[in-house]
C-alpha cells in the first residue's frame, strides 16, 4: 500500500509544480478557504490511480468528499494542495498529502513537496523516511535527547486563527501567546512543513489550531513513526485525524506542557 501510496504522490508531482510556476486560478469555499484548479486535477488524478489499483478501498479528499454510505472510518485520505494559500502566494512548501486509513487510524503515509523535490513518508513499524532530489534516503529518528521542556524547544505554528492573537475562526482561542513567551525560540512554519520538521528534529513543536481529518491524517504516521508524538490540541491521542486540531512534538513531555498552556 506504502508503494501505491508513493506512486500516487509522484504521478501529480509534475502537475503541481507546473501549476505552482504558472500561478493558476483560484477561488474561495463557503467557509474562505481557498480552492485552485489545481486542487480539483490533483485529487481527480489521484483517484483515478487509486480506482485502479485498489478499486474497492473507500476514498476521502478534500475536494470530492466521501462517496460511501456510512461514515469514513477506513480507506484512502486525500489533501490534494495542502497550504493552497502557499501554493496561490508562490511560497514553495505546499504540499500533496495521501494516507490509508483503518478504523480512524492512519497507518501509512505520504508528504510530497514538489517544489523542493521532497518527500517523507511512513508505515506502520517501517520507520519514517525523507527523500530529498539528490541526497540518499535518509530514515527520521528523533533521539533520546528530545527537548522535554518549552523553554529548551523551537516551537512553530501554522498561522494565529483560532488563538489568542485571532480568535475570529475556530471556536477556541487556544493561548499561542503564552507559548510564544515561553518557548526557546517561536516561529510560523506552513502547514505540513512544520510537522515534517518536527520528525526530522529541525523544530520541537507544531500547532495547528484548525484541522480536517485530510490536513491531519498524512502527518500522523511520520511523526509516529519518528519516534514524536502527536496529538489533539486537547490530549486526545486516539483518531486524533478526526479532532479538529493537531499538536506534534518531540517527546511526550513537552506535547503535555503545550497541551497544557494552549488551554490555559
Amino acid at each position: 500500500m506504502l508503494t501505491i501510496a508513493l506512486d500516487a504522490a509522484n504521478s501529480v508531482k509534475n502537475l503541481a509544480l507546473d501549476a505552482f510556476q504558472s500561478a493558476g486560478k483560484f477561488d474561495y469555499k463557503p467557509d474562505r478557504s481557498v480552492v485552485t484548479e489545481t486542487d480539483l486535477r490533483v485529487e481527480e488524478q489521484i483517484r483515478e490511480l487509486f480506482a485502479k489499483r485498489t478499486p474497492n478501498i473507500p476514498v476521502l479528499g478534500e475536494e470530492f468528499g466521501f462517496t460511501g454510505e456510512q461514515k469514513f472510518t477506513s480507506g484512502w485520505v486525500i489533501d490534494p494542495i495542502d497550504g493552497t494559500r502557499a501554493f496561490i502566494y508562490g511560497v514553495p512548501l505546499f504540499s500533496t498529502l495521501i494516507a490509508y486509513v483503518e478504523n480512524g487510524e492512519p497507518l501509512l503515509s505520504v508528504i510530497s513537496f514538489p517544489a523542493i523535490s521532497t518527500m517523507v513518508y511512513a508505515s506502520q513499524g517501517e520507520g519514517c523516511w525523507i527523500d530529498t532530489s539528490g541526497q540518499p534516503l535518509r530514515q527520521l529518528t528523533l533521539g533520546e535527547n528530545s527537548p522535554k521542556s518549552l523553554s529548551n524547544s523551537v516551537i512553530s505554528a501554522s498561522g494565529i486563527h483560532s488563538s489568542s492573537y485571532n480568535s475570529r475562526e475556530g471556536t477556541h482561542a487556544y493561548n499561542l501567546d503564552a507559548v510564544v513567551g515561553q518557548a526557546r525560540d517561536f516561529i510560523f512554519a506552513n502547514d505540513a512543513y512544520q510537522h515534517a520538521m518536527v520528525a526530522a528534529g529541525r523544530i520541537h513543536g507544531a500547532i495547528d489550531t484548525i484541522m480536517k481529518p485530510w490536513d491531519s491524517a498524512a502527518l500522523i504516521p511520520c511523526i509516529r513513526e519518528a519516534g514524536g508524538e502527536v496529538c489533539a490540541l486537547n490530549g486526545e491521542r486516539e483518531q486524533a485525524m478526526f479532532a479538529g486540531s493537531l499538536l506534534s512534538a518531540a517527546s511526550p513531555e513537552l506535547a503535555d506542557q503545550l497541551i497544557e498552556l494552549l488551554n490555559s
